[in-house]
């Protein structure tokens, strides 16, 4: 079972990093590469096929549920962002945010390796409520990385524009209004899961009095990202607030996010409790 786990692993990394430079070498290209474009997506399927193998056998060694362990879950939210965005590439012509979301994946199949396993204090909280805590806020986290590469692409393409560079290769990346509708229906897919992981959250650090420097810090990140992102889609709805505005609200949301994450992984990392 070990060995299989640590085959999985490889692969998945191989394929991630192979996925990756197709990805670019497609974006620098100034003609379309058919065989390129043909492959980036098939090999990074392989490579969510072989992140899920090392996923199910790892736990399946280490005895713990991918939804109980933040070790796993931090994988398995990179998990989620591949195999939704190849389940959504084709219907809405978004091959380019694959060259986001490859390295993206590559980077936390890796760092999961470094993140450890939760304090013994955390073992007192109820093991089903834990649960949907770690697979909304996971669940969560697939949809706002891919909500946050569309933003970004949406900011390349939208300069490249203005600036009448489109025929150097904006003509491989999504329409503008393609961009901006997928990153705001991915919001409006994760909120709800981000609504619940901070809900869950609160509950949990009160319960383990978690009051240090440290765990204030991380608690209030994590709501200045739910009112950032209640913002972005609140001033869309009310406001009628789009475009780059509620682009670097999106990414601004998101980038907290990635900082709570990091935090949690490092104070995990640490060993502390």
């Amino acid at each position: 079972m070990q060995d299989t786990a640590t085959i999985a692993f490889f692969l998945g990394v191989i394929a991630y990093s192979v996925a990756a430079t197709l990805f670019f070498l497609e974006l620098a290209r100034r003609e379309p590469g058919v065989r390129s474009a043909q492959w980036a997506p098939r090999v990074l399927a392989i490579g969510a096929v072989a992140h899920a193998g090392h996923i199910v056998t790892a736990s399946l060694l280490s005895r713990v549920c991918p939804v109980e362990s933040l070790h796993f879950g931090l994988s398995l939210s990179a998990l989620i962002a591949v195999t939704v965005y190849l389940l959504v590439r084709k219907r809405l012509r978004m091959n380019a945010i694959g060259a986001f979301i490859a390295p993206v994946a590559l980077t936390f199949l890796i760092g999961a390796q470094f993140v450890g396993e939760a304090s013994a204090a955390a073992a007192s909280l109820p093991r089903g409520l834990l649960a949907l805590h770690i697979a909304a806020n996971v669940s969560g986290v697939g949809l706002f990385l891919i909500a946050g590469a569309a933003g970004a692409f949406y900011l390349v393409q939208e300069r490249r524009l203005r600036k009448k560079h489109v025929k150097s290769g904006g003509s491989r990346l999504p329409a503008l209004d393609l961009l901006e509708r997928t990153e705001h229906r991915l919001l409006l897919a994760g909120f709800p899961l981000l609504t619940f992981g901070v809900v869950t959250g609160a509950l949990f650090v009160h319960r383990l009095g978690e009051n240090g420097n440290a765990d204030l810090f991380r608690t209030l990140l994590g709501y200045a990202t739910w009112l950032l992102l209640a913002g972005v889609l609140f001033l869309r709805q009310a406001a009628g607030v789009r475009g780059r505005r509620a682009t670097y609200g999106t990414l601004a949301g998101v980038v907290c996010m990635l900082l709570v994450m990091l935090l949690y992984a490092v104070r995990l990392g640490g060993g502390s409790s």
